[in-house]
């Protein structure tokens, strides 16, 4: 059943990867168990990793970072660890023509760790184009953790979701308080629909009297109209420090681009820095 692990650019750099961190007995085993037969001892060889392989979060060296962002955009900062990239290159071993319904068939039985390892190793996989029903399960869960796998510092949802879906996987992150800045290619995938959505959002938090996150207006860039514009203005006006920062934002550049007919690139350090403070504020609460 096993096919050639050397078949593509992913599967050679987890080998090699996990080729550096592993024992050698841990190693010997690995390249046992990537040798399954059947589906039976697929299931059961993945189960098993999480009891031999530890669950230790590499270093990453310069030149090793520059690469697996060049892969896996976002995966040096998603808390990876050894279990999760032993049980990705045995996702990779299964055959193309099989691993659709097997992997499907894991996750149906899976536990939260696995589910975890299974949404973030989908990228690395050849036909991972293939996989975005399962992807669209996965932004239905209810377990944070496993949302976030899907959603965050993972590549899969910018380069592979319908528009639909994606907007779906934004939202929702939005209402559970995820962090936007840490969701791949968040600017390159905005959109009106998006946009429109969001907005019926703020109006119906500020109804109730409650706050939004500041990164919310980073949805608005290129989308200003003359509604957004004053939501824009009353969060000058009256919103907290981050907030402002962000509607400041999105009003120069809105202005800019329509005085020079030009669309500027989105300013992406900004908006992290604002994410990442609103987040750390969040958690100290």
């Amino acid at each position: 059943m096993t096919e050639n692990v050397f078949k593509n650019n992913s599967s050679e750099l987890i080998y090699s990867l996990i080729q550096t961190r592993l024992s050698k007995n841990q190693m010997d085993w690995m390249k046992t168990v990537m040798l399954f037969e059947n589906e039976t001892l697929f299931f059961q060889n993945f189960r098993r990793i999480s009891q031999v392989i530890p669950s230790v979060s590499p270093e990453w060296s310069p030149s090793e970072k520059i690469t697996l962002e060049q892969l896996y955009p976002g995966l040096t900062s998603g808390r990876w660890n050894l279990q999760q990239f032993c049980q990705c290159l045995l996702m990779v071993c299964v055959p193309e023509d099989q691993n659709i319904a097997i992997v499907k068939k894991l996750t149906q039985s899976a536990d939260i760790s696995e589910l975890i390892s299974i949404y973030k190793g989908i990228f690395f996989l050849e036909n991972a184009y293939e996989f975005v029903p399962l992807v669209e399960e996965g932004i239905r869960t209810n377990i944070t953790s496993v949302f976030d796998a899907v959603a965050l510092l993972n590549p899969f949802a910018a380069r592979y979701l319908p528009q639909q879906s994606w907007n779906q996987l934004v939202f929702k992150a939005l209402l559970k308080g995820r962090p936007l800045y840490q969701i791949i290619n968040l600017d390159l995938r905005k959109n009106e629909q998006l946009a429109f959505i969001t907005t019926g959002y703020i109006h119906e938090r500020w109804s109730e009297r409650k706050t939004v996150s500041p990164e919310i207006w980073r949805l608005m860039e290129g989308f200003v109209n003359r509604e957004i514009t004053s939501d824009l203005l009353k969060v000058i006006e009256s919103g907290d420090s981050l907030s402002k920062h962000a509607a400041i934002i999105v009003l120069r550049e809105s202005a800019s681009n329509t005085c020079n007919n030009i669309l500027r690139p989105i300013n992406t350090t900004l908006w992290n820095y604002i994410g990442e403070q609103y987040y750390i504020q969040n958690k100290e609460l």
